[in-house]
């Protein structure tokens, strides 16, 4: 089985390019299954039941794949062992020998998982400070939805979630097991990237990608209010929107405080 885990700071388009990888008919794919942040954050350990209780019985439907006795486990290695088995096996029922996770936040523990999961594979997806700065303030301020996200989150929240991410991806740079896509390059080829993706996973190319990208997304986006317009069309931004929720003065302290890890990525 290859494991493949798509990761990168939250509002940087992993979600769009989850839908478009798991619209591949070789590639089986589920809704963020946040295993590895709730095993491994020490103020999310006490929740894991319920995160997997809500994954099994409300996100994928399946109530019979939850085992409590089995998560329970200890050591860690075994409740791993139990999961990663219950990911093979939805993937084996669709007669796929490829899955796909998509948690941004396990860009945390890519090493950790390594070691337990020495094959696994990482697709890391980056973007622009200023447009994922601007993407989580929006998010965390809506009144309807910021509660989910733990409250409104400050600016330098924001730069700093965005730093600590990129930093990760830019230490496994060139490193045979990890992918770096640049977001703005995949919406300007979208071909040409998904290819390379499709070339690091080990699996050919699939036009179906682009035709049923939009399906998959509302099926992985399970109607969460952040996903809103996962179903639009991918194309190259003709506007810069993170004017419109950042001000002249945090726009160039974004840009101040975000200089190194830019440049590494090619960011002016």
């Amino acid at each position: 089985m290859k494991r493949i885990f798509l990761v990168g700071a939250p509002r940087s388009g992993t979600t769009i390019l989850q839908s478009l990888l798991a619209a591949h008919p070789k590639i089986t794919s589920f809704p963020e299954t946040k295993f590895f942040h709730y095993l491994w954050a020490d103020r999310l350990k006490a929740k894991l039941l319920d995160r997997l209780r809500e994954f099994f019985h409300k996100e994928i439907c399946r109530p019979e794949l939850y085992d409590q006795l089995q998560i329970q486990q200890q050591p860690t290695t075994d409740r791993i062992e139990w999961f990663v088995s219950i990911l093979d096996w939805l993937a084996t029922e669709e007669k796929n020998e490829i899955w796909l996770e998509k948690t941004p936040e396990h860009i945390y523990f890519a090493q950790d998982i390594l070691n337990y999961l020495p094959d696994a594979k990482f697709v890391h997806v980056v973007r622009h400070p200023l447009d994922v700065v601007a993407s989580m303030r929006k998010a965390t301020s809506d009144p309807l939805s910021n509660a989910l996200w733990g409250g409104e989150w400050t600016l330098d929240f924001c730069i700093e979630r965005w730093k600590s991410s990129v930093l990760i991806s830019h230490r496994f740079q060139n490193t045979p097991q990890h992918l770096i896509i640049r977001y703005e390059h995949l919406l300007q080829d979208k071909i040409r990237f998904l290819s390379q993706c499709c070339y690091f996973i080990d699996v050919a190319y699939d036009e179906k990608m682009l035709r049923n990208y939009q399906r998959e997304g509302l099926r992985l986006g399970l109607g969460l209010p952040w996903h809103e317009g996962i179903d639009r069309a991918i194309e190259p931004a003709t506007i810069s929107k993170y004017k419109q929720f950042l001000k002249p003065d945090e726009i160039l302290y974004v840009l101040e405080n975000t200089t190194e890890l830019r440049q590494k990525f090619g960011y002016a």
